[in-house]
């Protein structure tokens, strides 16, 4: 089984402008998502798909291949991230090997490591499902969600879902989108998903998306901290 890392990092953000090459703790944002990828064991290929120069040449300074530069119409702010996956995918087909899944790096999850995507790789091959996505324990249960209606709000579910204890609560997860490994020809229908999906559980803290400043500044604590832990004397 061949398998592809692809990882897309696009320019022209707008909350954070310049935020996949922005220092973070002293290493360009991207530069996190490269390393865990070179670091695993489980991947032949590991590419960067980007629209931005600059993007690529700090990609290409850390070791990732970046062979292409991708087309603006798959790079706009409404571009679906399958359009971008099946062009690098087909890039691959006609590179080298063909693909036989695919694995999805956004360039926004600095905490992940390299053994997250050895395990989500290794699930995916053991379970035989179509796709792996990488999930956290919800923060807050949807059983106890409400909704507006009207001038007021009501629950999500139910009165009887709102008054369950914590103890009666069944296991909430939610996609953080560090990891997703996926079949190739899932790309040929446009979608991540099929019709088996399991979920690679990780801690929330290891799967930070940053999207705005609050949120890099966030992942610089967490990487100060965890740089703190390995310094400690064991």
């Amino acid at each position: 089984m061949t398998i592809a890392a692809v990882i897309l990092a696009r320019g022209g953000s707008k909350r954070l402008p310049g935020k996949n090459v922005r220092p973070l703790c002293g290493k360009p944002l991207v530069a996190y998502t490269i390393d865990a990828a070179l670091g695993a064991k489980v991947l032949d290929r590991v590419i960067v798909s980007t629209d931005d120069p600059e993007i690529a040449r700090v990609a290409a300074a850390h070791g990732a291949e970046v062979p292409f530069m991708r087309p603006a119409e798959f790079a706009t702010d409404h571009s679906p991230p399958t359009e971008a996956l099946a062009h690098a995918a087909d890039w691959l087909d006609r590179s080298g090997p063909p693909v036989d899944a695919v694995v999805l790096l956004q360039a926004t999850s600095p905490m992940r490591r390299s053994a997250h995507i050895d395990g989500a790789v290794a699930l995916f091959r053991t379970s035989g499902v179509d796709t792996v996505t990488s999930v956290s324990p919800a923060p807050a249960h949807p059983y106890w969600c409400w909704k507006p209606h009207g001038g007021e709000i009501e629950p999500f579910f139910s009165a009887a879902h709102i008054a369950m204890s914590r103890s009666e609560l069944p296991p909430a997860l939610i996609e953080n989108g560090a990891v997703y490994v996926f079949r190739r020809s899932l790309l040929k229908a446009g979608t991540l998903y099929g019709a088996r999906v399991a979920g690679y559980v990780m801690d929330a803290a290891d799967a930070v998306d940053v999207d705005t400043l609050e949120d890099f500044e966030y992942a610089e604590f967490l990487l100060g901290r965890r740089a703190a832990q390995r310094q400690q004397p064991r």
